[in-house]
């Protein structure tokens, strides 16, 4: 049954519930379920199929699984599903941000950012990214040793994102990156406690600094009488016939722009480079790919460089930078023969999704899945690295572009290797990190 077919459905009051089990009074299932979502998830699909319920994270949850099944589950957006937060992360976001809108307010919101994030807006970033991007590679190069890759990927990370944000006003990178990862901790706790000496109530703390030091930031670019070309100018500038956005609504806007063009990259980034490490054969290629690069680089340059971006999204589908999301339901809801009562919580599993049956041998790392020829034959809900629907990540253009142009000077410019009896075993929340943080030597190819 197709996703449209199903949301235009009879009333589902006279539906079965999916077959599964509640498991523990109060705890369900919520053990098994963190001890590991992708082991948790296959068993029960052999023996429940792809439509089961359990009792996850203090909710009732259905499990839908298969592209059909993230098809439905994007298309409800605003129908019959909403995104689904803790109390913890909705008060660290904070309620103007684009994440935790909904309905018309959030669908206003995305149409006055997306021009700042569309394809062609991103030419004028690509020198800004270039020259961040090998000041860091070049300091790297010239350690004497090795060096952790992750933390060193967030502070460049950390500063492209400011340059989107701010452009060229000077802003104190330190204080910000330094509040910015004691609040991004709190994010993902299990437990939200407002004490001084927890994760999250230091997390609260730097929220209060960093909105603080963003607030002063915007009031002075507030006495301006023009606004420069970046992103706060736009959240600043005033449209005909719309009104314009408070001033705390455009920090916490600030806020969760740096986080989300900020982790997600910084995973995408690293794991990739962890692959092309340990996959020698896929790496020669992609040098091949850039040897012909010459001079500064540019948005035509990169997209004439087509295995560039095959190595960024089979990097993303064998290891997706976030592995999943919830949504919700409003209503009592129909799916596939089956009632989805209210306030029942449905996962959007991206790690499911990347490694279904769509996909041949999908442990593998193999980028030429994503030639042109295998693109035009690939079903949607299949990869879904940047989430779906309304909701779809408004930075994925950026992201797209700021990880081809690290990668395209990585290529050309430096070799890196790991560094021997480090832990590569996987952390998989909130982001997909090995436990060592990947230890590389890094040195330039000339």
């Amino acid at each position: 049954m197709t996703p449209q077919a199903d949301a235009n459905a009879p009333s589902p009051e006279n539906l079965p519930l999916p077959p599964g089990s509640s498991g523990l009074p109060l705890l369900g299932e919520t053990l098994d379920f963190l001890r590991s979502s992708g082991a948790f998830t296959a068993r029960r699909r052999r023996q429940y199929g792809p439509v089961f319920r359990s009792h996850v994270l203090g909710s009732p949850t259905v499990f839908l699984l298969g592209p059909d099944a993230i098809q439905w589950i994007f298309a409800g957006e605003g129908k019959y599903l909403k995104n689904r937060w803790t109390s913890g992360v909705r008060r660290l976001l904070g309620a103007n941000s684009l994440a935790l809108l909904e309905g018309e307010e959030h669908l206003e919101r995305r149409r006055l950012l997306a021009p700042h994030f569309s394809y062609a807006t991103m030419r004028g970033f690509v020198p800004a990214i270039e020259s961040l991007a090998t000041r860091h590679f070049e300091r790297w190069a010239a350690l004497p040793g090795d060096f952790t890759l992750w933390p060193a990927m967030r502070e460049l990370a950390f500063e492209i994102a400011l340059s989107l944000i701010f452009g060229q006003d000077t802003v104190d990178v330190p204080f910000l990156m330094r509040h910015f990862q004691t609040w991004t901790a709190g994010l993902f706790v299990p437990l939200a406690v407002n004490l001084p000496w927890t994760t999250f109530g230091r997390a609260l703390a730097a929220k209060k600094a960093m909105i603080t030091y963003l607030d002063q930031l915007v009031a002075e670019r507030q006495k301006r009488t023009e606004q420069p070309p970046d992103l706060l100018g736009s959240l600043l500038r005033h449209r005909e016939g719309e009104e314009p956005l408070s001033r705390e609504a455009i920090v916490e806007e600030l806020q969760l722009l740096l986080f989300a063009g900020h982790d997600t990259t910084v995973t995408a980034t690293c794991n990739l480079m962890l692959l092309l490490a340990q996959h020698p054969d896929v790496l020669q290629k992609g040098r091949e790919a850039v040897a012909g690069l010459e001079g500064p680089l540019t948005l035509d340059g990169l997209r004439a460089m087509p295995y560039l971006v095959q190595l960024i999204h089979e990097g993303m589908r064998l290891i997706p930078p976030i592995g999943g999301a919830f949504r919700v339901t409003t209503r009592d809801v129909a799916y596939n023969g089956y009632r989805i009562p209210k306030g029942w919580m449905v996962p959007v599993s991206i790690r499911t999704a990347h490694a279904g049956d769509q996909w041949p041998a999908p442990e593998r790392f193999d980028p030429e899945r994503f030639n042109s020829a295998s693109n035009e034959q690939r079903k949607p809900g299949t990869f879904i690295p940047f989430g779906g629907g309304p909701r779809i990540c408004l930075g994925q253009h950026f992201a797209m572009v700021e990880m081809s142009v690290m990668l395209a000077l990585l290529l050309k410019h430096y070799t890196w290797e790991l560094v021997p009896g480090q832990d590569l075993s996987y952390i998989m929340v909130p982001f997909a990190r090995p436990r060592s943080g990947i230890q590389l030597r890094l040195r330039r190819r000339d």
